[in-house]
């Protein structure tokens, strides 16, 4: 009898164990330890040795800011960026927790990186439509403008992971989606 208790007791805790892990969801869906500002920071460490390595200054990054891009949080009801950026994606500001965008100030460049967090799972896909609508008028904008950025927009990377969307455009995009990536291991 001791025997069948001490297994059963066993069975229960192994099953209490099993039941509060998140493996076998079926999802693939780790939520990072750190925020999109702190994501984005690697992000813009990246692009900066990047540019650097194509002959760029050693000030392309400076106190966390990068030179030649702005930097957009699109929460902040204070800056005009925010207003022109949301209604450019038609984004619906209700369905994000936290979203930054990352953009090359010139023209010339069509390098444009956007973290989104939504508030709910339940927002991802429409937020990850409006992503697909960015790529479009960038590729609307591009492919007649400037051949070698439309090269850049084709190979755009939008990926998600739970709640977390990426929207790259950049000559590197591997190495953003890796860095976004290394966040839900």
């Amino acid at each position: 009898m001791k025997k069948l208790m001490s297994l059963l007791g066993f069975v229960l805790v192994l099953g209490m164990i099993a039941g509060c892990s998140n493996q076998g969801s079926g999802k693939n869906e780790v939520q990072p330890t750190i925020t999109l500002e702190e994501m984005s920071l690697k992000i813009k460490e990246q692009i900066a040795a990047d540019m650097k390595e194509q002959g760029a200054g050693e000030d392309v990054l400076v106190d966390g800011k990068l030179q030649s891009y702005i930097e957009v949080d699109l929460l902040d009801d204070k800056d005009p960026s925010t207003s022109i950026y949301l209604e450019k994606m038609q984004l619906n500001k209700e369905e994000v927790e936290d979203g930054l965008v990352l953009a090359a100030m010139m023209n010339v460049n069509s390098d444009e990186i956007i973290l989104l967090k939504a508030k709910d799972e339940k927002h991802v896909k429409s937020l990850k439509e409006a992503l697909e609508r960015e790529k479009e008028a960038q590729i609307k904008t591009w492919e007649i403008y400037l051949p070698d950025q439309f090269e850049k927009v084709k190979n755009n990377v939008i990926k998600t992971n739970g709640n977390y969307l990426l929207y790259v455009t950049s000559g590197n995009p591997e190495k953003i989606e890796a860095i976004f990536d290394s966040y839900f291991k």
